[in-house]
């Protein structure tokens, strides 16, 4: 009877000891899942540009068009050029479904040779590099090319206005006229179809 009384003791002192031990398990935070992205709502005309040979101390720009043809309002955060010879002019803000913005990069041409520079886009969709790309001639150098591409291109338009006098060109330009006026139709469609789409 002592030893039952002795182990039931012993069990009540350790019991106790052994459970304060335990620590309690946290509760589990929920985790919040992050916006979802599509970088494809922010859609440009073109991403690439090349300027072609261009004369040395002359600056060129050419301008991105870009639209929102996703479901959600975008904004346009930043624009930063990958070199100071390259300055980016743009608006920022938001963009609703639907609407258009531009991204004008100028190039300064200060150093001769082939050059490709880097636009980057911060979205609220994500990044999108644009580029601008090119040759930078002296002026010696450019203005011997320019007049042998001038010479070439009127001799070009000579030759394209003298075949279609002939009865192979008009028959060509009436094709070429056809198929104009059906892409036209098709992309007037394809619009109509996105504009319904968007109000959605």
């Amino acid at each position: 009877m002592k030893k039952i009384i002795f182990t039931f003791a012993l069990f009540t002192a350790i019991t106790p000891m052994v459970f304060s031990q335990v620590e309690p398990v946290p509760a589990s935070i929920p985790t919040i899942a992050p916006p979802s992205q599509n970088i494809e709502f922010v859609q440009f005309t073109k991403k690439t540009h090349d300027f072609g040979n261009i004369k040395q101390g002359v600056p060129v720009s050419f301008t991105f068009e870009y639209k929102n043809v996703g479901t959600k309002s975008i904004t346009i955060d930043n624009v930063n050029a990958s070199c100071g010879c390259t300055t980016p002019n743009w608006k920022g803000g938001e963009y609703k479904v639907g609407e258009t913005g531009q991204i004008t990069a100028t190039f300064n041409a200060a150093s001769k040779g082939f050059f490709s520079k880097v636009v980057t886009v911060s979205t609220s969709e994500g990044p999108i590099t644009l580029t601008i790309q090119g040759t930078v001639m002296d002026e010696t150098e450019y203005n011997a090319w320019k007049k042998l591409k001038d010479e070439q291109d009127a001799k070009l338009k000579a030759e394209q206005e003298a075949f279609a006098k002939t009865k192979e060109g008009k028959k060509a330009a009436k094709l070429a006229a056809k198929k104009a006026k059906a892409d036209a139709k098709a992309a007037a469609k394809k619009a109509k179809a996105d504009a319904k789409a968007a109000k959605k």
